[in-house]
This record gives structure tokens, sequence and C-alpha cells, in this order.
């Protein structure tokens, strides 16, 4: 299983119900589990299997079945035959079901209308509306707004929009840790976990300042100092990192990094002037 269908299957549970209504416009009222699986090879032997060319000109598979028992589900048999050899060879498939029985026979050799394979509905992760994926309280679905439709151009606010109300939906670092390193394997699907990655530097998330590329490029001294004087005021040490970075990513206005970080606006302008004499 790939790492993408991982991820989905992860968090399946929690999306089904949204992803439906949003998605595939089909509103759930119950759901019940089938826990079987389906066999990845199903082991068939048709009686007779030939490809064929007729007096037309024309190239297919012929397949012969003889029965002699009065089979209700042979119609599903057949199926499931046909739905085989056409994936294996690619070429039209004609099917015959020679019954040898004594008394007549009342097999169905039609599947219902609404059993009928008929091909399947395609549906887009496009087609799911960005922000209101976005709004949504179940991190698992909010994740899924790195795929949706939105210029390339707000790649940066729509990543900072889903990293932050994460933050908000997560019940401990331990989940919210787990939420963005989904994140960042989503994110490769657009080209986008260089962004995502650059962006949870500031988040509080098993976070190593001396690996930050902040650290690294000019500000070493001043987040150093501002940390000192932020544990002197009261201001955890991953939350002044947080605040940094919120800071010099210059998305948010002061209000609303001080909501994000879940301090007074007076401390983030203070942490400002420490880090950048403004």
């Amino acid at each position: 299983m790939g790492e993408f269908d991982k991820i989905i299957k992860e968090n399946i549970e929690a999306i089904f119900v949204p992803l439906l209504e949003k998605l595939l416009g089909i509103q759930i009222v119950q759901s019940s589990e089938l826990k079987d699986k389906i066999q990845r090879t199903i082991e068939r032997e048709p009686d007779y299997l030939k490809q064929v060319t007729d007096s037309t000109g024309a190239t297919f598979i012929l397949q012969l079945e003889f029965q002699t028992t009065d089979d209700a589900r042979m119609v599903y048999r057949m199926a499931e035959y046909k739905a085989i050899l056409q994936r294996k060879y690619e070429v039209p498939v004609r099917q015959f079901v020679i019954y040898l029985g004594s008394s007549p026979s009342r097999m169905s050799t039609e599947l219902k209308e609404e059993e009928k394979i008929t091909g399947f509905v395609l549906k887009n992760i496009h087609d799911l509306s960005t922000n209101e994926v976005l709004n949504s309280d179940i991190p698992e679905e909010v994740m899924l707004s790195i795929l949706t439709d939105y210029p390339q151009v707000d790649a940066a606010k729509v990543i900072n929009k889903i990293v932050i109300k994460l933050r908000e939906t997560a019940t401990s670092p331990a989940e919210l840790e787990r939420y963005i390193q989904q994140l960042m394997v989503l994110s490769r699907l657009r080209n986008l976990d260089e962004e995502i990655e650059r962006q949870i530097k500031t988040m509080p998330i098993t976070y190593d300042i001396t690996k930050d590329r902040l650290y690294n490029q000019g500000i070493k001294k001043g987040i150093k100092k501002g940390i000192e004087k932020g544990i002197e005021k009261g201001i955890e040490e991953k939350t002044y990192q947080m605040i940094a970075g919120l800071i010099k990513q210059d998305i948010l206005t002061i209000e609303q990094i001080a909501e994000v970080a879940k301090v007074s606006v007076d401390q983030v302008i203070q942490i400002r002037k420490e880090l950048y004499g403004k």
C-alpha cells in the first residue's frame, strides 16, 4: 500500500460522512462495516476458453460453460469471469452457458438493472470547496484542503490556515504531530512539501531550533536573547519560537498571531521589537 493510500485508510472513518456529502452528494443515515476482504486473486478455470476470429473478421474471447444444475447464482459467476477476462486480454468477451440438466432451466442470464457493471462515477478532489473543507472541525478533513482547487499563488496562505486549524482541533501534541506528518505526505501530491516544512517550523511540534532555517539565517542571537526574556515573562520557549516564526513569515497580523499563540497582543509586539527592533 502506498503512503498516500495508507493515510486515507487511517483517516477514512473520520472523513467518511463529510466526504460523501460534500464530494458525492450522498447523505448517509446509517452504515455498517463489511469486514470481509476482497481476494486479490480469484482462481477460476472456465470449461472452455479460446480467442477466436469469426467469418466476419471479428476477434474475441469465446467462453463456454457446461452446467448440470440450475444455479440461480450463475449470472454472478459469469459476470465475474467476464470482468477478469476483459481486464486480462482487453478484447471483447462472448459467453455461453450450455445447460445439461433434465428439467427446464430458470437461471437468469442477465444482471438486474441495478446490478449491471456499467462503469463507475469519477469525482475529482478539486470539486471540494477549499474554504468549506477548511472550516471543518474534523482535522482529518481539514488536511484534504491541501488537495483542493485553489490558485497556486494562494498555496502558502492555504497551508497556513490548515496548520492553524490542525493546531486548534488536535486534542494532544502527539495527535497534532501525526496530522502534520500526514499533511507533509499529502503535500507531495501538489509539490508543496517544502512550503509545508517551512511553515511547520513555526509550530511547537518536536521543534529543534538548531535545525531551523531562520535560526541559521541571521536571527540566532535575537531568538536566543528573546527566548530568555520570554521565559522571564512567562512565555514558554516553544511558544516564543512559534511567534517568532509567524512574525518572520509576515502573513498574519499581530492580532491573529496573538490569537493563535494564545498570548496578548502586547506580548507579540514586544517579541517583534526584540527580534527586529521595531
